[in-house]
């Protein structure tokens, strides 16, 4: 009786640590960024007014003039094993009624740690478009939150977003 009690606590045991072992695993997921992610709707982005981009619908502010607009991304990234990360941006803009104003590709360049990561773009000086820093969690295998702004170019840029693997 002494010896199915151990072999049960045992058993019992090694289930648990199995259990234990495998869950951090599958908890690990693909923290890999490299494959294509989109927004599954245009997300909403502040944007400094110019006169070579005028469209947008006017936001309250003391001073500089903002425009609100839409926009959908789409990342083709690749990791690397160092954690850098190289890829596009293929996004587009809209206006307030839903049309289409702006379109473009960017390259990225970034790094990521498996949680956290950074990407950045250049600024697009023939379209006078904003250079752009994107901030960003992983939120499971997934889907990545976060921000981006401007940091040069002509103009001041704000967003928030949520981009899921495709």
């Amino acid at each position: 009786m002494r010896n199915n009690i151990s072999s049960s606590v045992l058993s019992v045991a090694y289930l648990l640590i199995f259990f234990l072992c495998t869950q951090s695993a599958f908890a690990q997921g693909n923290k890999s960024l490299t494959g294509t992610w989109v927004t599954e709707k245009p997300v909403t982005y502040l944007v400094e007014y110019t006169e070579e981009h005028p469209q947008g619908e006017t936001v309250a502010n003391n001073g500089i003039q903002i425009l609100e607009r839409a926009a959908t991304l789409e990342w083709t990234l690749e990791q690397r094993p160092d954690g850098l990360v190289i890829g596009t941006n293929d996004w587009s803009a809209f206006d307030a009624s839903g049309n289409k104003v702006f379109e473009g590709m960017e390259a990225l360049l970034g790094s990521f740690d498996g949680q956290t990561g950074m990407l950045s773009e250049p600024a697009d000086e023939a379209n006078k478009t904003a250079q752009i820093n994107f901030e960003f969690k992983l939120k499971g295998q997934n889907k990545i939150q976060g921000f981006a702004y401007s940091i040069g170019g002509p103009k001041l840029l704000a967003m928030r977003f949520e981009l899921v693997r495709k």
